[in-house]
């Protein structure tokens, strides 16, 4: 978008191949503010493409607003072994006191452990996103 607007009162955080690639000025490099930051790049598409080998899965999940959902579907991961990178609680827009909760999981898509946590999340009334299959690279 930057590229494309022609603009110069303009600028985007990227990587250092994607401004090589669109041939744009790197301004500044490493603007973190802590060395142990990183940055994620993800790609968005229409159509669903997982990528072989693709071993690191996210998904958003609602579950119901009552003692223990988050504590049970937490264990579900423990039970099948699947390792959990990263929880975060998001809002639910309209909705208060009541969160989505996005996860990183450990795990492939097409994994016998991931289709039985399907399964049995199912069984927990939440309502689930797949949103995509990745690997680490770095």
């Amino acid at each position: 978008m930057v590229y494309e607007s022609g603009r110069n009162d303009l600028a985007a955080l990227s990587s250092l191949s994607c401004a090589e690639l669109y041939t744009l000025n790197c301004l500044k490099s490493s603007v973190q503010d802590s060395g142990a930051n990183y940055t994620r790049f993800i790609c968005i598409s229409k159509d669903l493409e997982i990528y072989p080998g693709s071993d690191r899965t996210s998904i958003m999940m609602a579950l119901p607003h009552k003692p223990g959902s988050l504590y049970h579907a937490l264990g579900r991961f423990y039970a099948l072994g699947i390792n959990l990178n990263k929880l975060e609680s998001r809002p639910i827009a309209g909705s208060d006191f009541e969160f989505m909760f996005y996860f990183d999981l450990e795990t492939s898509v097409y994994s016998d452990e991931f289709m039985q946590m399907f399964k049995d999340i199912e069984g927990l009334g939440a309502q689930f996103k797949y949103l995509g299959s990745y690997t680490e690279v770095g």
